[in-house]
């Protein structure tokens, strides 16, 4: 029976199979929110609830309607936090890591697999790739877990080790959740310069991609770094000097975000949130304060998202950086965009491009079907717009609206987190499975512009 269901399950396209494998662990993530054992009773969850709360943390988004301090037991936060480490390294990379330790042999359509889940080109060295996964975000999580701990310990008592290495997961897998409750909130944590540092080293780490961050420790030297990395890491130094700008002079006078700081931790949340706001999603003050120009360019910031084959969402960093680049060579009237002296190869181009308009596209159709599902508009137009971003972008930051979504659009919202998680690469590469044609047709050219 069971030879006959894989050989089944064989027969489907890898991108159908790799959706299928996210839809199966969201709903079994919704299903053991559901159990009593994971709730306290404070607040009724609804199977649809549970399914909303599972879906945004396996997508790593971290949109909630519920304080998990109060409203889950340990059982239940245990369990977020099962499904925000699958969720941060991917359903292929977990099969994979479970094969590989029962010593069974992983078979080509599963190194496929694991290749098409990360959008690479080759399925040669997945193996290596995802044995180098499981030690870099062990490594990571155990030593930021381990310093938070020892903070947490000091304020908390023994609970506060339990803290230190949840959260520890939670920045990593860029999910963006606490479990400090309402009425402490994480944001007062995080505004330590401790805890920020860790936090915000932990964000970075998962959301830089364990492709680079594989190159940076194999090699030492920046002539050494292959261009992906190298372009990885440009990326990462122009966007978060450009949010902390950003932050620093757009909000430095708010009194309801940064303006009753200090200028050193005016500098130091503009640093936390410039890397939040594409990554994790953690906040040390209420988002929906902030002025407008901020609001946008955080929207911004988080479409753009992360590194690929990381923890975090968003169309990533070499998506813009090539259009970008693309624009420039295309203004100076040069055919190649060069990058270290490399030329860069125009499929790459057309990918980058192609992603653009896909999540431009769903983004704004997430938005269009939220304002059209909840006809009583009691939201105002920035704020369902900066929620569908949010969604899509698998961000997280929240202008308070979740709990007020009517079930169309809660369903919209996880449609949106899902296709954020699953990639839109991903997502195209499922509906494109008929062989190319071979026929070529006229030239012709349309006016543009």
């Amino acid at each position: 029976m069971m030879r006959k269901l894989f050989n089944a399950l064989s027969q489907l396209h890898r991108g159908v199979l790799i959706c299928g494998g996210f839809a199966a662990f969201m709903l079994f993530g919704a299903l053991l929110l559901m159990l009593p054992i994971s709730q306290t009773g404070t607040k009724e969850v609804s199977f649809l609830d549970a399914l909303f709360m599972s879906v945004s943390i396996v997508s790593v988004t971290g949109m909630s309607m519920f304080d998990l301090k109060t409203d889950f037991t340990i059982f239940g936060q245990l369990v977020v936090l099962f499904l925000m480490q699958v969720g941060g390294l991917g359903i292929m990379t977990m099969m994979a890591m479970v094969g590989i330790s029962r010593g069974r042999k992983i078979r080509l359509q599963e190194r496929l697999l694991i290749r098409d889940s990360f959008n690479l080109q080759t399925p040669s060295g997945m193996v290596m790739l995802v044995r180098k996964i499981i030690l870099m975000t062990l490594s990571i999580e155990f030593c930021a877990g381990s310093i938070l701990a020892a903070y947490f310990f000091t304020q908390n008592g023994w609970i506060g080790i339990y803290q230190g290495y949840w959260h520890a997961v939670s920045a990593f897998t860029n999910c963006g959740m606490d479990i400090m409750g309402n009425d402490v909130g994480f944001a007062g944590m995080a505004a330590n310069p401790l805890v920020s540092t860790v936090v915000c080293i932990s964000m970075f780490l998962g959301g830089v991609g364990f492709i680079a961050l594989d190159d940076l420790l194999r090699h030492h030297s920046w002539s050494a770094l292959t261009l992906n990395s190298k372009f990885i890491l440009v990326m990462e130094m122009i966007l978060i000097p450009l949010g902390v700008i950003v932050y620093f002079l757009l909000e430095g006078n708010n009194p309801a975000t940064l303006g009753h700081l200090s200028t050193a931790e005016k500098w130091q949340s503009a640093f936390f949130m410039s890397i939040s706001s594409r990554m994790a999603g953690f906040t040390l003050f209420d988002i929906h304060a902030m002025n407008n120009a901020t609001g946008l360019i955080i929207m911004l910031f988080m479409f753009i998202g992360a590194a690929p084959v990381s923890t975090a969402g968003g169309i990533r960093t070499t998506t813009i950086g090539l259009l970008l680049l693309s624009l420039w060579s295309w203004i100076r009237g040069r055919k190649d965009v060069v990058i270290f002296h490399k030329r860069v190869d125009p499929e790459c181009l057309v990918k980058a491009s192609n992603v653009f308009t896909l999540a431009t596209v769903l983004t704004f159709l997430t938005a269009m079907m939220v304002f059209l599902l909840e006809p009583a508009s009691h939201f105002d137009f920035e704020d369902a717009l900066f929620e569908a971003v949010s969604a899509f972008s698998t961000v997280g930051f929240s202008m308070g609206l979740t709990t007020e979504w009517n079930v169309p659009c809660k369903i919209v919202i996880m449609i949106a987190m899902f296709i954020g998680r699953i990639g839109v690469m991903t997502l195209a590469v499922t509906f494109a499975g008929r062989p190319k044609s071979q026929i070529k047709y006229p030239k012709e050219n349309i006016v543009i512009g």
